[in-house]
């Protein structure tokens, strides 16, 4: 009972820090993509919770895959307004291939030297870290509004998006399914797995 609360609480602690790095790497980005007139209202200090996602948690920390709630980010105040938008989506996706990056090195070496429980809890979290991150990143690419790739197409082909708004519900109802039958995990986990069988 014991190390399944401790699980828990390492899968929330993980979930929580990849939805930070996702919206807050966008965030601080787009600060500096605002046109000078609009940069002087934004402040630097944010409310963190507004981007952890409750239902999306509770995915990672029971099925691995998950999302954040996407910051709302308004074009017409970008400088760039037509690429700025577009390369804004990139910026969290590429912040969580930094992040797995920065971890892969972390984890081989742990894994290969620790042999005390307080070390294996620090695997396990390193691990969720990097599994989370790229759950994360694959569920983005999902022309799922409101999530990246769905603003993504919109920056491109606005007219387009506006249609797949109109099917919003659809949507997101094709993608309820997708997860209540499995079939979104087991496509992120299948994509993960040569990652998993290189670190491990």
């Amino acid at each position: 009972m014991l190390n399944l609360t401790i699980d828990i609480i390492i899968s929330i602690i993980a979930a929580s820090i990849v939805m930070l790095v996702h919206e807050l790497s966008k965030y601080y980005f787009s600060l500096s993509m605002l046109h000078p007139i609009y940069r002087k209202r934004k402040d630097l200090k944010v409310n963190l919770l507004k981007y952890i996602d409750p239902v999306g948690l509770i995915l990672f920390v029971f099925t691995s895959v998950g999302w954040q709630k996407p910051g709302e980010y308004n074009p017409i105040q970008f400088k760039d307004k037509e690429k700025g938008f577009f390369f804004l989506m990139l910026v969290g996706m590429a912040a969580n291939i930094l992040l797995i990056l920065a971890l892969i090195p972390i984890f081989m070496n742990l894994y290969g030297t620790t042999r005390t429980v307080v070390g294996s809890y620090g695997i396990t979290f390193v691990f969720r870290l990097i599994q989370y991150s790229f759950a994360l990143i694959i569920v983005n690419l999902l022309p799922v509004p409101p999530l990246d790739m769905a603003k993504m197409i919109y920056s491109i082909n606005p007219n387009f998006y506006f249609k797949m708004i109109q099917n919003e519900r659809i949507i997101h109802a094709v993608f309820i399914l997708l997860i209540a039958f499995n079939i979104l995990n087991a496509f992120v986990m299948s994509l993960f797995t040569p990652i998993q069988q290189f670190l491990i």
